[in-house]
């Protein structure tokens, strides 16, 4: 038989849980860089156990990512996407607005800024053209990385390794043309890092095409991704190269205007 406690009883039992959480959050938001469960356990005086099994929990909604080589964590976008509280999407929102602005008035499209987190890209600014027909990725909205354009622009900046890490349990399928094969994945994105712009052809809904570019930090490193999406009647070739000259402009002035990423923090 089942034991159900009071909703008392469950709200003390869960307050030490709570409290851990929030623990572990404000020592990651005051970090200057990623820890390790070993670290985060002595700082606050937790069992290695128990500091696993919350950051657990955390890692499980966002709160918290894990990155795949070192394994230690970091915040999570969804500290952005309740609180505001995400430094880095914060301010590369506000300061892309005029670029982002700039594309769309001279595309009539409406142009997406994101950042990667875990194997999701996150949305977190829009700035809305005039087309009537368009694909809507609500600013904080997660989708795949690997059958979005603007996905594929942000996972093109890891190594393969890092890929084959990420998606060591398989690549979801959406459509009959979303990449299923993680060696397929990689040569994709190796292309895509070599011309510079990403793509999807109704990788994540049919009849829509997206094309992306990478935003860089001045070491290189991809930090976000802009891009412009349609259905596929009107973003024939020609649209799209007049698609990807808007967006590499804005995206290299946007990376000049940033500077190294760590400013950012």
């Amino acid at each position: 038989m089942r034991n159900f406690m009071s909703a008392e009883n469950l709200a003390r039992s869960s307050a030490p849980a709570v409290v851990r959480a929030l623990r572990i959050l404000e020592l990651l938001a005051e970090a200057d860089d990623r820890m390790s469960l070993t670290r985060i356990a002595e700082e606050l005086g937790l069992a290695k156990s128990t500091a696993h099994h919350v950051l657990s929990a955390l890692i499980d909604r966002g709160w918290v990512e894990r990155d795949p080589g070192s394994r230690e964590v970091s915040l999570g976008l969804r500290a952005w996407e309740v609180g505001q509280g995400y430094d880095v999407a914060q301010t590369l929102s506000q300061r892309a607005r005029a670029f982002m602005d700039e594309i769309r008035d001279e595309l009539g499209e409406t142009v997406r800024l994101a950042v990667r987190s875990g194997s999701d890209q996150v949305c977190i600014a829009k700035s809305a053209g005039q087309q009537k027909l368009v694909f809507d990725q609500r600013i904080g909205a997660r989708l795949p990385c690997h059958a979005t354009g603007l996905g594929k622009a942000l996972l093109s900046g890891l190594e393969p390794d890092e890929v084959k890490q990420m998606y060591a349990e398989g690549l979801e399928q959406f459509t009959e043309t979303t990449i299923i094969d993680v060696d397929e994945l990689i040569e994709n994105l190796a292309a895509a890092r070599e011309a510079g712009f990403a793509e999807d052809h109704g990788e994540y809904i049919l009849g829509i095409r997206c094309v992306a570019v990478p935003v860089r930090s001045r070491d290189g490193r991809t930090i976000a991704a802009l891009s412009v999406s349609g259905p596929t009647a009107r973003f024939d070739d020609e649209h799209i190269a007049s698609c990807l000259e808007a967006l590499r402009i804005g995206a290299d002035a946007l990376s000049a205007r940033l500077g190294d990423e760590t400013e950012l923090r």
